[in-house]
């Protein structure tokens, strides 16, 4: 009997001989100009084998008042060095529902591919804040290797649907890109990849390799290209620039990529130095593992209290200790700048929105040119989470590379250096509060640390377990 990947492999290969496209519709704005700009065509997929996007959410997004599609995205690059080729890519689409609860921004996540695979890391550590606060986030297949051929890659799992995909290569990433960010705006032939929903801003957000690849457009791209009002650099890229920026630039690195350099001090670029955290963390790693995984493999979606359960899991800062705290890169380092990642996105936006930029933040601090370290191993100076300035474990945030560990401490170790739970509470709050009026932290995630804090009880012994009131805790109100 003839082998399903047999006659899939068989279709792939009739369908792009036979020249197979999706019909094009044509943009009924008249606002195009094709002579002066290079317009994308959007148009959708076909079923394939799957029935639904490769890497699309692996929760429900109803629920949220959320919708996802996936797009093929064709035209025509051009390189740096003037070369022009046609492609075809695709993009995911998570929106609003309702043009009430859009918020009037789309993040452009530029999916990283370092592991042959597409890993939109920005979108799972920001994911809690996206939704809340209403943006639209596209995760866009720019590299060739997220596309093909690794056994994780949508032309290898479903040769049917992406059969029409085609990258001429990584000289053209960022044109493509740009072409992704107008049609985003409307500036695009075929499907309207926004429908009704007014786009007012596009940012655009990359982590590791892709940070770098960002980097490289902000220097190179952005100033002709102009179809970005701001760039979030997570996780790689240089702190000096070319010429002066001309949007604003927040720049996120971990404990990493610390280096003692001075950065640029264009009004337009804002360092943020996270303390503790990894290059690769928990809260992506756990999404990755019991999240995505399943849904690559065929698995439904996780519900609403599937989700819930899932992103309580990642979210554990060392508190608790569990299995994957000691798996290098897969999971491991726990200190949550998840919830940095989400207060760049909103403060890169609000600094878009009214032109109000983001606070000067501390940088690391080095000892012999290496990053310093305090009595627990952890990170001194930079920007400080609660978890770090009340720790309840090591965060060996570099010990694996791109990943790291978590080393909680003993539950005599905690009982010890705080005594009872109520004073590692109290300080916990304490520490909260001041990352809030920081601007460091935003105010949903400060609950959600403050219950957290909760589970650190069970490490105490009974006498002391009084009443946790994480509920009650209100800290100050930023940044809306």
């Amino acid at each position: 009997m003839t082998s399903r990947r047999a006659l899939t492999g068989l279709l792939a290969v009739l369908l792009l001989a036979t020249g197979w496209s999706m019909p094009v519709v044509a943009d009924p704005s008249g606002r195009l100009d094709p002579a002066s700009v290079a317009v994308p065509r959007l148009s959708a997929p076909p079923a394939g084998l799957r029935g639904s996007p490769l890497w699309d959410s692996w929760h429900l997004l109803g629920p949220f008042g959320y919708t996802q599609r996936e797009y093929l995205v064709s035209g025509v690059a051009t390189a740096l060095d003037g070369a022009r080729a046609p492609y075809t890519t695709r993009i995911i689409v998570t929106r609003p529902r309702d043009e009430r609860d859009f918020n009037g921004t789309v993040m452009l996540d530029w999916v990283n591919v370092t592991a042959q695979f597409e890993n939109a890391v920005d979108s799972l550590e920001a994911r809690e804040m996206l939704l809340r606060e209403g943006f639209a986030f596209v995760h866009v297949s720019a590299q060739a290797a997220g596309l093909c051929c690794s056994p994780l890659t949508p032309q290898v799992l479903d040769p049917v649907r992406y059969a029409a995909i085609s990258h001429p290569g990584d000289d053209f990433a960022a044109d493509m890109f740009t072409q992704v960010a107008r049609a985003l705006r409307g500036q695009g032939r075929g499907l309207d990849p926004m429908p009704g929903l007014g786009v007012e801003r596009i940012i655009a957000a990359g982590q590791s390799q892709s940070a770098s690849r960002l980097y490289s457009y902000v220097n190179e791209v952005q100033s002709e290209g102009a179809a970005i009002d701001g760039f979030l650099i997570h996780g790689g890229g240089e702190k000096t620039f070319d010429a002066a920026l001309d949007v604003p630039v927040l720049h996120l690195l971990s404990d990493r990529e610390a280096d003692p350099a001075p950065p640029t001090r264009d009004r337009n670029y804002r360092l943020w130095e996270v303390a503790g955290a990894a290059h690769s963390d928990y809260f992506i790693g756990v999404q990755q593992v019991m999240g995505q995984a399943p849904r690559v493999a065929g698995r439904p979606a996780k519900d609403r209290s599937g989700y819930r359960r899932l992103i309580n899991e990642a979210g554990n800062y060392g508190q608790v200790v569990a299995p994957l705290q000691n798996v290098c890169t897969v999971a491991g380092a726990t200190m949550p700048n998840h919830y940095a990642v989400s207060t760049a996105l909103h403060q890169l936006n609000v600094w878009v929105r009214t032109g109000r930029r983001p606070a000067l933040t501390p940088r690391y601090e080095f000892s012999g040119g290496a990053l310093a370290k305090d009595a627990d191993r952890n990170t001194r100076g930079g920007i400080r989470l609660a978890p770090m300035e009340v720790p309840v474990a090591t965060y060996e945030s570099t010990l694996c590379n791109l990943g790291g560990i978590t080393v909680p401490f003993s539950d005599a170790e905690v009982q010890q250096r705080y005594g009872t739970f109520a004073r590692y509470q109290r300080l916990m709050g304490t520490a909260t509060d001041r990352a809030v009026e920081q601007g460091w932290l935003l105010r949903p995630d400060a609950r959600d640390q403050m219950r957290r804090v909760c589970r650190v009880r069970e490490r105490f012994a009974k006498p002391d377990r009084g009443p946790c009131r994480s509920r009650s805790y209100r800290p100050p109100a930023f940044g809306g």
